[in-house]
């Protein structure tokens, strides 16, 4: 994958009426309403997302770069692959049965360590709260970078955040539509990797595939708090078409000695009504993506 880092992180799980469950394969398992979350200890990586037998994410068996997880941007600052520790080492486990924590080893070649937190709130909802803490000796810049695997075959979609500076793109938007962008990514492979850098606004980025919503909401980042030569929505697919990459962006930030960054999201999965037309453009969609967003 192109234009990815690795990023420390501490994760906690915390519900007032889910519990985290560990399983046979020990991975951690969240309910929310009928979708259910796996996460692995190794790379504090979250494996599985599904409704049902429909699953959002790509898995282990379909290729090396599956589920989802989070990097530190720039991808300059280490290039390929990720860092080991962060990325797919074992994560230090804290389960009391009603919150889940997940701690990186520190990290002596990025200087940096990760915890995560995921919580279940509401009908559908799983928050995610990302850490990344400067372990080293000196002031680092950083931001949070969340990547998400997805299987091809679907529809992305997001607000445009306007024509500011961002890297150019091989992967073009295929129609916009009232500062929606809409890219349809089908299976076809294709001669070589591609990848799109955009600016955005309102927070979030939607996946329609299979008749399942995948959403992720997140804070806005404005352009000039970009990672050097990132943007805040980019979308990657491999030219072999096995897998897609949903990925965003937070802001670069100074991190001194024993400082640390924050980045939030929420995630939510839904089965699209039947009434909801499923097409470029499609008002009942972005209402549905924001109805569930703005939820309570």
């Amino acid at each position: 994958m192109y234009n990815v880092f690795k990023l420390p992180i501490i994760c906690f799980l915390i519900t007032s009426s889910v519990f985290a469950q560990k399983d046979s394969k020990e991975h951690f398992e969240l309910k929310a309403g009928n979708s259910i979350m796996k996460i692995s200890p190794k790379g504090g990586r979250i494996i599985s997302y599904k409704i049902g037998k429909k699953e959002i994410l790509t898995q282990a068996s379909e290729h090396e770069n599956f589920g989802s997880t989070l990097w530190t941007a720039p991808q300059s600052d280490w290039g390929w692959p990720p860092f080991s520790v962060l990325d797919d080492q074992d994560y230090q486990v804290e389960d009391n049965g009603s919150l889940l924590k997940m701690i990186s080893k520190l990290d002596l070649k990025s200087g940096f360590q990760v915890v995560k937190t995921w919580k279940v709130v509401g009908n559908q909802e799983v928050k995610i709260e990302y850490q990344i803490r400067n372990i080293s000796d000196k002031p680092q810049s950083v931001g949070a970078w969340v990547v998400s695997r997805v299987p091809c075959g679907g529809l992305a979609f997001f607000p445009d955040g306007g024509d500011e500076k961002v890297p150019e793109s091989n992967l073009k938007t295929d129609f916009r539509k009232e500062g929606i962008n809409w890219v349809a990514i089908d299976k076809k492979p294709i001669e070589d990797h591609q990848k799109l850098f955009s600016t955005a606004k309102e927070g979030w980025l939607a996946y329609l595939i299979d008749g399942l919503l995948f959403i992720k909401q997140f804070p806005d980042t404005k352009p000039e708090n970009y990672s050097p030569q990132q943007g805040e929505v980019e979308i990657y697919i491999n030219k072999e078409k096995s897998y897609a990459e949903l990925e965003n962006h937070g802001p670069y930030q100074l991190l001194q000695p024993g400082g640390s960054l924050t980045y939030l999201e929420n995630w939510f999965l839904i089965q699209v009504p039947p009434t909801i037309k499923v097409e470029y453009g499609s008002k009942e969609l972005c209402d549905l993506v924001r109805a569930k967003i703005t939820e309570k």
